[in-house]
């Protein structure tokens, strides 16, 4: 049998593995024949490798096919290369089976040569293919950048103020502008209107701009007075078989503190239940009782002095605590009854509420803190706001230097104020949010570092909250709600004082924002309460007697403001307003008008416009439902009572209603088709 022979390697290396392959098939044949009598003489088979090449040829001499198999009989190689095969005995015949074999190799080879063509040939054009996508891209890459430094240059030339479409514009404006600089060069220089001011050399007021204490002779309490006072408390406490024992006493600026100390087992409230008796001993009618005194294991019994000094502001400016103080914005609240400087951080506070009956003492404390700021600010620094609905009290401010807006003193411009603080306080907030601080004090850090502009603090100051209550409830209860609870990380603080005292006044939303308070004298322990959450402040003297919740501090202390006179106020004012004047910057244009639907309004008369059709919405409404009563209107037109007030009167004096009378419902004697009639 006749087996191709290729010259190649490969073809070589294949008839290597079939003989190889032939090799084990005899060794296994040679093997399985047992008992034989001769052995078969082994053939041996050589395999040498010859590297052919495509282009050699085969001599008649070369022994490849003896080095090959041992073969009787090898056909001769032609000279001109052909493929040559080789003959062999039927004795030494391959196996059929060693044929199949190498025709499945061969034929697995040819597939996978088949294969490895298609391969290539899809190699090639996924490389072709991608050569043409490198070569648009990189074209159009090249157009891109062309077209953008074409809209560079574009650009450029626009900032630079030159239209890049027609140079002859350009030089003409070029032309025009140098005229109006040699115009500009020989015209004089025209004086600003407002002249700046630069407040690098403002000087704070000196202390030299207030009256000197009133030094004199007077002794607060003889020491026989007080030893008198001793014994008739001692005597009171005795005669109602308590077991107590007065220690010693504190004599303060205006009163006297008796420090008791009860015996072992005898309950605080067996001695505050003596207070009226203790009253009629000492013939005095002012007792305050302090059971316990906190921190300590004494009753104090607070009894006014016979004889007592005012106390001046310039003391308390020359005191070292307010030298040594670092507060962010100090107050100075007065002496309390150790005659000890009392000075609260308002930034802490963070907001105050002032309370107290008429002549207590209210306004001018108010004055004091207001001072206690302009000695310690300059105009950059701190911004305030006086909204005074009395017109009297804040008159002697109105040229501070730190007001951004005038004097307020109608209820609605008041109103329309706190909205105007609402927005200031929602954009310092984003101030905040894009310089990424937390609080005022951060930012202010960080514009010192940075350079910029530093945020001052704004202090919203009320002198009478009754009055606003009264004519605009709804939006002057929800505005301070709103800056008493998010205002005070951005440096926004309200001082708020009333002489009404009662739940309509300082309702539970207030209460609730206002945690630090300063109560006056009132007329009951109802107004104390009121105030403080305890009674207390009905027993205070008056003229600046008050009692002090400071923030931090679960206890009262109980407080002499200092005097300041009018003329003092006046040369403070005077001193900075010299330096500089108010530059107001509130634009209430910019606020939402006061809803007059929603809020209680004022008396007035029925004239405008708006009125006018309120009025005929209240005919209507009577007039469907045969019912008049101010507080039904108030329900139906979602009004104030003193506007529904207004209406009804109005309603009558047109007899559109009956009069009241009594508990009997008012007539009606309008009708639907009447209000018809009247609209046409």
């Amino acid at each position: 049998m006749a087996l191709p022979f290729s010259r190649k390697k490969s073809s070589l290396r294949l008839m290597k593995a079939g003989i190889s392959r032939l090799v084990d098939t005899i060794e296994a044949m040679k093997e399985s024949v047992a008992g034989a009598d001769e052995e078969e003489e082994e053939i041996e088979y050589e395999w040498v490798e010859y590297e052919v090449d495509d282009n050699h040829v085969l001599e008649d001499d070369e022994v490849l096919a003896e080095d090959l198999v041992d073969s009787d009989e090898i056909d001769e190689i032609d000279e001109d290369g052909a493929d040559q095969t080789f003959e062999e005995d039927e004795d030494d015949a391959l196996p059929d089976t060693i044929v199949s074999e190498a025709e499945k190799e061969q034929a697995v080879m040819a597939a996978e040569a088949a294969e490895l063509a298609t391969w290539r040939t899809e190699l090639d054009a996924l490389l072709k293919d991608r050569e043409e996508r490198s070569a648009y891209f990189k074209t159009y890459l090249s157009d891109s950048e062309a077209r953008f430094q074409r809209m560079l240059a574009n650009t450029r030339a626009q900032l630079a103020g030159e239209d890049p479409r027609s140079r002859e514009i350009a030089e003409e404006a070029a032309k025009v502008a140098a005229e109006d600089a040699l115009a500009a060069e020989a015209a004089p220089e025209p004086e600003p209107i407002v002249q700046p001011v630069d407040l690098s050399e403002y000087q704070v007021p000196t202390i030299e701009l207030l009256d000197k204490p009133n030094i004199s002779s007077v002794t607060l309490v003889t020491p026989e007075a007080l030893e008198a006072q001793k014994n008739a408390l001692q005597d009171a406490i005795d005669s109602f078989a308590v077991d107590a024992h007065v220690y010693d006493a504190l004599i303060g600026p205006r009163i006297t503190q008796f420090r008791v100390q009860p015996g072992m087992g005898v309950r605080v409230e067996s001695i505050v239940a003596l207070q009226k008796n203790i009253a009629l001993a000492l013939a005095t009618t002012n007792i305050r009782m302090q059971a316990p005194i906190p921190g300590e294991p004494f009753v104090g019994i607070e009894i006014g002095n016979s004889n007592s000094v005012p106390i001046a502001l310039r003391t308390l400016l020359q005191s070292k605590a307010w030298r040594d103080c670092d507060y962010e914005i100090p107050l100075i609240m007065g002496l309390d009854i150790q005659g000890k400087p009392i000075i609260t951080d308002l930034a802490k506070a963070p907001h105050l509420l002032i309370a107290g009956a008429t002549g207590s003492g209210k306004s001018v404390c108010m004055s004091t803190l207001i001072l206690s700021m302009l000695y310690k600010f300059k105009p950059d620094e701190l911004e305030l706001v006086l909204i005074d609905p009395k017109r009297v009290e804040f008159g002697l401010f109105r040229q501070v230097p730190h007001l951004i807006h005038s004097v307020v003193a109608d209820a609605k411009p008041a109103v329309q104020v706190l909205k105007w603080v609402v927005a200031e306080m929602e954009r310092r907030y984003e101030v905040l949010a894009e310089k990424q601080v937390r609080n005022i004090a951060g930012y202010n850090e960080k514009a010192a570092a940075e350079g910029f502009k530093k945020m001052p603090f704004t202090v919203v100051i009320i002198d009478e909250l009754a009055d606003l209550m009264m004519t605009s409830k709804g939006d002057a209860e929800g505005a301070l709600a709103r800056i008493a609870q998010l205002s005070r990380a951005v440096g926004i603080h309200t001082i708020v004082a009333t002489q009404r005292p009662s739940v309509n006044v300082i309702t539970g939303i207030i209460k609730a924002n206002f945690p630090t308070r300063i109560a006056f004298q009132v007329s009951s322990n109802v107004d104390s309460r009121t105030i403080l959450d305890c009674k207390g402040a009905e027993s205070l003297l008056g003229r600046g007697d008050f009692l002090f919740n400071p923030p931090g501090i679960a206890r009262l202390i109980r407080i002499q403001s200092p005097m300041v006179e009018d003329h003092e106020i006046i040369q403070v004012v005077e001193h900075i307003s010299g330096q500089r004047l108010p530059e107001f910057r509130v634009d209430l244009s910019t606020v939402a008008p006061v809803d007059q639907g929603g809020t209680q309004m004022g008396i007035e008369s029925i004239e405008g416009e708006d009125d006018e059709a309120l009025l005929k919405k209240a005919m209507l409404t009577v007039a469907e439902s045969q019912k008049a009563s101010t507080s039904f209107l108030q329900r139906r037109l979602r009004i104030g009572y003193n506007r529904a007030a207004l209406l009804m009167e109005e309603l009558e004096d047109r007899m559109h209603v009956g009069p009241q009378n009594g508990s009997t419902p008012r007539e009606v004697f309008i009708t639907p088709e009447e209000v018809e009639w009247c609209k046409k």
